[in-house]
């Protein structure tokens, strides 16, 4: 299923790929590759991940944990498509993208 990515959330990724290699050089490439790793999973089985069972909507909104960094993709399956609405760090700020869900 194709995977879609709000402008939101690309910038949210960015900006954390900027903190990253800011703090140690390569690092940020190494989160974008999780990243693009992460996305790959979505694209190919949205299904496999968890619901956010916590969120009162009948939408279905599911969470794909990054691997060595503490980030989430908040992503939407819709009929045609895997909409990423956020680029989240799980200890910050949650569920501040619920509006981004239509």
């Amino acid at each position: 299923m194709r995977v879609r990515v709000l402008v939101q959330a690309e910038e949210e990724a960015e900006e954390a790929a900027r903190w990253y290699e800011e703090r140690k050089e390569g690092l940020g490439i190494e989160f974008l590759d999780s990243l693009a790793q992460a996305l790959e999973a979505i694209e190919e089985n949205p299904q496999q991940f968890p619901r956010l069972e916590t969120l009162r909507t009948r939408k279905n909104i599911r969470r794909c944990l990054l691997k060595r960094f503490p980030f989430a993709i908040i992503f939407q399956i819709r009929p045609t498509e895997s909409l990423v609405l956020a680029v989240a760090h799980v200890r910050r700020r949650p569920n501040y993208w619920k509006k981004r869900a239509r």
